[in-house]
C-alpha cells in the first residue's frame, strides 16, 4: 500500500473511533454517530482504496472497542458497526463497481439490514433484559410486526444518505488528495 493511502486510512480509522466512542458513552447520539462512523470508512474509497477502507474498517472498529470496553456490552454502537454501519459502505461499493443491478443491490442490502436489526432485538431483549414495558401495549405487542417496515424505510434513508455522503466526499476529497 501506498504510503498516501496508509495516512487516509489511518485518519479515517481515527475519525471512526471518535464517533464509535462518542456513540458508545453518550447514549442519546448512538445511532448517529453509528451513522456517521461508517461514512468515514469510505473516506479512502476516494483514492479507490477498497484495502484501505476495509482497514479503517478494522482498526476504527478495533480502538473503539478498545476505547469502550466498560459501555460494549450494553453499548448499540459497536455490534452494529461491526455487523452492518461499517461493512455495508464497503461491500456496497463493491457490489457497484461488480455492475450488479440496482434492484438486487437494493434487495441484498435490505434484507441484510432488515436481519441486523431483528438480530440486534433479540440481542438487547433475550441476552441483555432490555424491558419494553415502557412502551404503549399495542407496540410492544406488535414489535416484531413492526421492526420490518420500520427497517425498509430506515435502509432506504440510509442508502441515500451514503450516495450523498460518497458524493460529497469525492467531490471535495478527490480535489485535496489529488492536489497533495
Amino acid at each position: 500500500m501506498k504510503s498516501k493511502t496508509i495516512a487516509i486510512s489511518a485518519i479515517s480509522a481515527a475519525l471512526t473511533a471518535i464517533f464509535l466512542v462518542i456513540g458508545s458513552y453518550l447514549t442519546v447520539s448512538d445511532v448517529f454517530c453509528t451513522i456517521i462512523s461508517s461514512v468515514f470508512v469510505i473516506i479512502p474509497l476516494a483514492i479507490n482504496s477498497y484495502k484501505g477502507s476495509f482497514l479503517a474498517y478494522l482498526v476504527g472498529g478495533a480502538i473503539g472497542v478498545i476505547a469502550c470496553l466498560p459501555t460494549f456490552a450494553f453499548s448499540f454502537v459497536i455490534p452494529a458497526y461491526f455487523t452492518f454501519f461499517g461493512i455495508y459502505p464497503i461491500i456496497k461499493n463493491i457490489l457497484i463497481k461488480t455492475k450488479l443491478k440496482v434492484f438486487l443491490r437494493f434487495f441484498i442490502g435490505c434484507v441484510w439490514c432488515v436481519a441486523i436489526i431483528y438480530g440486534l432485538y433479540f440481542y438487547y431483549t433475550l441476552i441483555m433484559g432490555l424491558s419494553l414495558a415502557d412502551l404503549p401495549s399495542f407496540i410492544s405487542d406488535a414489535i416484531l410486526y413492526l421492526l420490518a417496515p420500520i427497517a425498509i424505510i430506515f435502509f432506504v434513508i440510509y442508502d441515500r444518505f451514503l450516495h450523498v455522503a460518497k458524493a460529497l466526499l469525492e467531490r471535495y476529497l478527490y480535489r485535496f488528495i489529488r492536489e497533495n
